[in-house]
C-alpha cells in the first residue's frame, strides 16, 4: 500500500502495521509521530536529515511569536553565522541531532523550519526508527533497502511525504510557466511578463511565520493595482527584483524544491505593506 501524505486522513487502519514514511518535512514528521503511537513500527527515511525545532520557545513563549519580530529578523539577516550557531547550540541541548541520525550538512536557518515537539520522544522510545534514503524496494514488493545497506523485510504501507510540485493546470503555460518548481513572480504575486497586471497569485510563499497575514497584505496590494490606485514597476525592474531574490535565497538556503518560494516573514510583510502604504511607522 502506497500513499502520498495528502491522501492521509486518519490513523485508522494502520494499527499494528510496519509503516515507512519517506521524507522529513513537517508532514513527514507529523505522520511519523502520530503513527508511532499505534503502528507496530514506523521507519522514517530522510535523505539529508533536518534540524528539529520546538513549538515552545524561550521561557515558555510560542516559538513563532519569538521568531516573528523585527529584532530577530534583523539579527538573522545581518548576522546569519552567529544566529545559526546560537540556534544549533540551543536545539542540540534538547537532543543531539547527530546521535539521533538527524544532523544535516546545512545550518538550522538554511532550511524551512521543521517543528515537532514529540519526534525525539518517539525516536527515544523506539516507536520511530530513523533511516537514510531509500535505495530500492525488494522484488517481492514488501521489503526496502536503504542507502546504508540496511534492510527491512516487511513493510505494510509506504507514505510519501516528499513534498509537492507547483502547478497551475487551469492556466495556459504562456500565462504562467513553472520550471523546476520556480515561477517568475514579482514579489511572489505578479507575473512579470504580462503587459497588463490582470492576474495576481495569492499565498504562493513559504514563510518563517503565518501565511494568513501575508495573504491579506497581498490581496490589499492586488486590489489597489487592479483599480488603478497603484502601479507596478517596469518589466525590467520586476525582472531585476526577481533575479535578486533568487540569488539571495540560493545563498541563504539549502538547495531544495521547497525553498523556491521561501520568504522572511517580517521582511516580506514590511515590503508588501510598503507597497500598500500601511506599514506601521515605529
Amino acid at each position: 500500500r502506497k500513499l502520498h501524505s495528502w491522501q492521509y486522513k486518519t490513523s485508522h487502519g494502520f494499527e499494528d502495521k510496519n509503516v515507512l514514511v519517506v521524507g522529513i518535512g513537517n508532514s513527514g514528521g507529523d505522520l511519523a509521530v502520530e503513527l508511532g503511537r499505534i503502528a507496530k513500527q514506523v521507519y522514517l527515511s530522510t535523505r539529508r536529515g533536518t534540524w528539529v525545532l520546538n513549538r515552545v520557545g524561550p521561557n515558555g513563549w510560542p516559538a513563532d511569536m519569538v521568531l516573528s519580530s523585527e529584532v530577530h529578523g534583523a539579527v538573522q539577516k545581518y548576522f546569519p553565522s552567529l544566529t545559526n550557531w546560537i540556534v544549533e547550540r540551543d536545539i542540540n541541548k534538547r537532543f543531539n541531532h547527530e546521535m539521533y541520525g538527524l544532523k544535516p550538512k546545512h545550518r538550522p536557518l538554511e532550511q524551512h523550519p521543521f517543528l515537532n515537539d514529540d519526534l525525539p520522544n518517539r525516536i527515544l522510545c523506539g516507536s520511530v526508527i530513523v533511516k537514510p534514503n531509500v535505495q530500492e524496494f525488494t522484488a517481492d514488493g514488501h521489503g526496502v533497502i536503504f542507502t546504508d545497506g540496511s534492510k527491512v523485510d516487511q513493510i505494510d504501507c509506504v507514505l510519501m511525504a516528499t513534498g509537492f510540485n507547483i502547478v497551475f493546470p487551469y492556466l495556459d503555460e504562456n500565462i504562467l510557466t513553472v520550471k523546476e518548481n520556480r515561477i517568475r513572480l514579482y514579489k511572489y504575486v505578479w507575473p512579470a511578463h504580462m503587459t497588463h497586471p490582470t492576474l495576481a497569485i495569492m499565498g504562493l510563499v513559504q514563510p518563517w511565520g503565518a501565511i494568513n497575514p501575508i495573504t491579506e497584505l497581498q490581496a490589499r496590494w492586488a486590489v489597489r493595482v487592479f483599480n488603478g490606485e497603484l502601479r507596478l514597476p517596469s518589466r525590467i525592474k520586476m525582472d531585476e527584483d526577481i533575479d535578486e531574490k533568487i540569488r539571495e535565497m540560493s545563498e541563504r538556503y539549502a538547495e531544495s524544491p521547497r525553498h523556491t518560494v521561501q520568504v522572511d516573514y517580517v521582511d516580506y510583510c514590511n515590503n508588501i505593506a510598503d507597497q500598500v502604504g500601511c506599514r506601521p511607522n515605529i
